[in-house]
């Protein structure tokens, strides 16, 4: 288990203001844990309202790294965060995150997946449409049988995992590159993410974990299609948000003609892959009204 306080010691002096909101929402959010087949699922189920938000955690960080957006939708939304990170396969993964709906009496969810946890929320969404009323997805993936490659299972058993780990983080640095000036207060916040993911791959990622995330992407490139028909009948919607610089720009076109009643929203360019993150309250505004009007 993620041990949170060798996580807030690594974060001291980053942002005394953004190391203290991250420390009480901590304090003020338990996780849960739930045995299921010999696994130990950690999450959390916080907040209020009428619909329950599912967001998978087990990506690039545990349920702690999502702390902003529990913190945005927490008052008008139930939130369940699960960390599905022991889990390598599509069925395992969907009959275990029913485990705990079940366990929490949710009968239907809004899944939310951004970057890598979108990948996971399809691969749920896929085997269990009848569970979902409503989907957002943000600069993520759409599925691709060519970008599953056999080597990278190879390489990350072989290599040395301080080195896969650095090439992550170069990954990822790359990703956050953009040359907008942004407002202090936003930098701020930047660098305190910026800080929290590099300690979660410190303290959270193992070659295990990032194995199992590969395995999920494979299975999700290979087995979620759309176009079948199979989704004909969902009555449900999705919301897909992007940027056109975002460097993931060119599936949208896939996800919103695969997906049934689907729209896309989206936010200025400018920021590339970290636009969600700078430009957070209107990017939490959008999809809070996307919720209110699932109701009309």
């Amino acid at each position: 288990m993620l041990d949170e306080q060798k996580l807030l010691d690594s974060l001291q002096g980053v942002s005394d203001t953004e190391y203290q909101r991250f420390k009480a929402f901590l304090e003020a959010h338990t996780m849960k844990y739930l045995e299921w087949h010999n696994v130990t699922i950690p999450y959390y189920h916080c907040g209020e309202g009428p619909r329950t938000i599912l967001i998978f955690a087990g990506g690039w960080g545990g349920p702690q790294l999502v702390f902003e957006t529990i913190l945005g939708f927490e008052r008008r939304n139930r939130m369940l965060v699960i960390d599905v990170s022991d889990f390598d396969n599509p069925e395992d993964l969907t009959q275990a995150a029913n485990s705990v709906l079940d366990r929490e009496q949710v009968e239907r969810v809004i899944l939310m997946g951004q970057s890598a946890s979108g990948i996971t929320a399809q691969v749920y969404f896929k085997r269990n449409p009848e569970r979902v009323e409503g989907m957002v997805l943000t600069n993520t993936l759409a599925p691709r049988p060519e970008r599953s490659k056999n080597w990278a299972l190879w390489l990350l058993q072989v290599l040395p995992f301080s080195l896969l780990k650095s090439m992550a983080k170069k990954k990822l640095t790359k990703l956050g590159e953009f040359e907008q000036k942004i407002p202090a207060e936003v930098q701020e916040r930047r660098r305190f993410a910026g800080a929290l993911l590099a300690a979660m791959m410190d303290h959270y990622i193992t070659r295990y974990k990032t194995l199992n995330m590969l395995k999920l992407a494979f299975a999700f490139n290979e087995q979620v299609q759309y176009g079948s028909g199979d989704l004909a009948d969902w009555q449900g919607r999705a919301l897909i948000i992007t940027s056109e610089d975002d460097p993931y720009f060119k599936d949208v076109a896939l996800l919103e003609a695969g997906i049934p009643n689907s729209e896309v929203f989206k936010l200025p360019t400018g920021y590339k892959h970290l636009a969600p993150q700078i430009l957070r309250d209107e990017f939490h505004a959008r999809i809070q009204s996307f919720i209110d009007e699932l109701d009309h």
